[in-house]
């Protein structure tokens, strides 16, 4: 019986299923459902957009629009969860996705860590991705990874 439900979310078609999975889980069992989105800043360099435009300015306008982006993410698991008749908890973190998404399922005590894996090309579609990979060699939790 599962109490705690964590899912990830990135705005991906794949993390949106895989909500889905988590909410019908959490309805069948009367579970809480937490649901988290990463922000991975650390892989995209800043770049100036022009040679008149700083670096520092570049870098903060990335990390607005990444923000913004998980804001939307957020907001649209908040609505899909209304839809379904749950509420939910969300979380907003920062950092490598993996080590997150595990750390704040230990933190939670949660019973079930719920990721999508992403499968994007004839080989791909047979190996989990690097995220859900690691979700599932570190989680001390049961981990569910939803295909697309």
């Amino acid at each position: 019986m599962f109490k705690t439900i964590l899912a990830a979310v990135d705005g991906s078609e794949i993390s949106r299923h895989a909500l889905e999975e988590a909410l019908d889980v959490a309805r069948a069992m009367q579970a809480s459902v937490h649901v988290v989105h990463v922000i991975q800043a650390g892989t995209y360099p800043a770049l100036p957009l022009n040679e008149f435009e700083p670096s520092d300015i570049a870098r903060q306008a990335l990390l607005d629009s990444l923000e913004r982006e998980a804001d939307e993410t957020l907001a649209d698991a908040q609505r899909r969860a209304v839809a379904a008749g749950l509420q939910i908890i969300v979380h907003k973190c920062w950092g490598h996705p993996g080590a997150e998404i595990t750390a704040l399922a230990r933190e939670l005590g949660a019973d079930l860590t719920v990721v999508g894996s992403h499968g994007r090309g004839r080989l791909d579609r047979f190996f989990l991705g690097s995220v859900s990979s690691y979700v599932v060699d570190h989680a001390t939790s049961t981990v569910m990874v939803v295909r697309g």
